[in-house]
């Protein structure tokens, strides 16, 4: 049976003092930002001034298994960090003065030791594998990663000290701020012989209030329901999934979605309260929750990435449809998806991705995206797959009726959709080139690739025209209503497209029909091109669409 916890009064500075201290490597990454180092200052030089103690909280730390020696900060890591980071610009504050000595002392007693039996100086305050080199090279007196959050601390805590001891005569100051931290800056110390228990610990003194995210606060509660036998296992898998994230907003958003996958829509705000419910306080519950994780993961980089090893094997092309999906930011289909390659096999769940695409494509022209309208009926789609209720594409379809427009209001709404950005034109262009080719008995597979930045889209009137251009201000104004619509918009090779943007039509008919493509040869036939004339090209483009995103 493990002790029981020990908790008690410390002093921030006196546990990096006393205790060799670690930041678990699964644990996030420091992430206060400038406001939250200010105020950090800010209330140690008001405490100074008003000779008053300061509270900062618990911390939480919980025996290392495997450095008997050390302690894993388990909550209180930014308190910490920023202290030490604080501790490191004293010091170099204080050999900035000349007081080599008083330095000396700041970096052995808080921040280095040095071990007879190892015969090396220790660090005392171990960071995650992301912020420990940067920290580690300020210690060293060296500048570390620009912008990290670890270099900008510093950087904010050296100006501070620059305003406060700017003098020779003012180091006393820095060795009153010592001080400050040593004995008047007071933490409840809450100390766990084991990781399980200190989360379980964390998890109540918190009570989900503090300002932790989602991602936070499921971690502290696998952790904490983990039992000693699963410990293991959640450490591993947690860090597995996590550093597949940059930012903690990131993760939770598949989070999100994964559990969207199974169990319906959820709001970011009650995500949390309904992981616990499904999720259970068993270990075991734990460990299967974690696993599926991490399957869904492995599915959730591959839809992100057109690129990536898990579409190697697969006779389904994707590549386009992914492309797609990231530059126009389809996320609401996301929990369908997974669903579909948790539930069918890979190649069916890989041709479902490209009819999603065109579903959304059809859904995002025609304003059905966005509101949460798009969501709710793709969660509901995903329900259906994830309870085996919905095993063909139009059975999924049937849940997306009233946000999938039918053909005739998609080739309305395509005419009236824009204006494009370049990324999102040559998609479009390239799926209608592509339809365009086949309707006329041709092979579509020799096309260039439209992604690449051999490819580009040109204006077939000059995006630059003026009013002096035409006749009228309303042709003028109709121009100006199309100028960046599939009207006027056609693809071209980059290596002929040089200095064609400004130039007039006429000039640009015969460049065009070197053109590889079959909308940009057909584009420079006519003798002359005007407003009318690319309306009704519009309208001809128009046409296509519905067979290149079929229903």
């Amino acid at each position: 049976m493990a002790d029981p916890t020990n908790f008690g009064h410390d002093r921030l500075a006196h546990l990096l003092s006393d205790r060799l201290l670690k930041v678990p490597r699964f644990q996030r990454s420091y992430s206060w930002d400038d406001a939250n180092v200010k105020e950090f200052l800010d209330d140690l030089e008001n405490a100074r001034s008003g000779k008053q103690s300061y509270f900062m909280g618990t911390v939480v730390l919980a025996s290392d298994t495997e450095h008997s020696s050390r302690q894993l900060i388990v909550d209180g890591q930014q308190r910490l960090t920023t202290t030490a980071i604080l501790l490191v610009a004293i010091r170099d504050r204080l050999k900035q003065l000349g007081k080599h000595d008083h330095a000396n002392a700041v970096d052995e007693t808080y921040l280095r030791r040095f071990e007879l039996m190892q015969e090396e100086r220790v660090t005392r305050l171990i960071l995650n594998p992301v912020d420990a080199p940067s920290y580690e090279r300020m210690l060293s007196g060296k500048s570390g990663t620009p912008n990290h959050p670890v270099v900008r601390c510093y950087e904010i805590c050296k100006g501070h000290l620059m305003d406060l001891a700017p003098g020779d005569s003012d180091y006393k100051i820095l060795l009153d701020m010592v001080d400050q931290l040593e004995r008047r800056v007071q933490v409840l110390l809450a100390l766990a012989s084991e990781l399980s228990e200190a989360y379980v610990i964390f998890e109540t003194l918190n009570d989900r209030g503090a300002e932790l995210t989602t991602a936070d606060l499921l971690k502290n509660y696998l952790f904490s329901q983990a039992g000693r036998d699963y410990l293991a296992l959640v450490e591993r898998s947690w860090t597995t999934i996590s550093s597949a994230f940059d930012k903690a907003d990131d993760l939770v958003k598949f989070i999100r979605y994964e559990y969207m996958s199974i169990h319906g829509k959820v709001t970011m705000r009650n995500l949390y309260k309904s992981l616990q419910g499904t999720i259970g306080k068993t270990p075991v519950g734990i460990r299967e929750y974690l696993l599926r994780l991490e399957r869904a993961l492995v599915s959730y980089l591959a839809l992100r990435e057109p690129d990536n090893s898990h579409w190697t094997g697969i006779n389904t092309d994707v590549r386009d449809s992914l492309m797609a999906n990231r530059r126009f930011g389809f996320e609401s289909s996301t929990p369908l998806l997974l669903a579909a390659f948790r539930s069918w096999e890979t190649e069916k769940a890989a041709k479902l991705v490209n009819k999603v695409t065109g579903w959304s494509i059809r859904s995002v022209v025609g304003g059905k995206i966005g509101g949460g309208q798009s969501e709710e009926a793709f969660c509901a789609a995903a329900l259906a797959v994830a309870g085996g209720k919905a095993t063909t594409q139009d059975q999924v379809r049937s849940h997306l009726s009233h946000v999938v427009p039918n053909d005739e209001d998609f080739t309305q709404a395509i005419q009236a959709y824009g204006p494009l950005s370049l990324a999102r034109a040559k998609y479009l262009l390239a799926r209608i080139e592509r339809q365009i080719i086949l309707a006329g008995g041709g092979n579509a597979e020799g096309l260039p690739d439209w992604s690449s930045t051999s490819v580009s889209v040109e204006h077939i009137l000059a995006d630059s025209m003026t009013r002096q251009s035409f006749e009228s201000d309303d042709e003028f104004t109709e121009f100006a209503t199309m100028r960046a619509r599939i009207h006027n918009l056609t693809l071209l090779e980059k290596s002929l497209n040089r200095n064609l943007a400004d130039k007039p039509f006429v000039e640009k008919r015969e460049t065009y029909s070197k053109s590889k493509f079959t909308m940009t040869r057909q584009a420079g036939e006519p003798a002359s091109m005007d407003v009318k004339a690319i309306r009704e090209r519009g309208r001809l483009l128009a046409r296509y669409a519905p067979a290149a995103w079929p229903l």
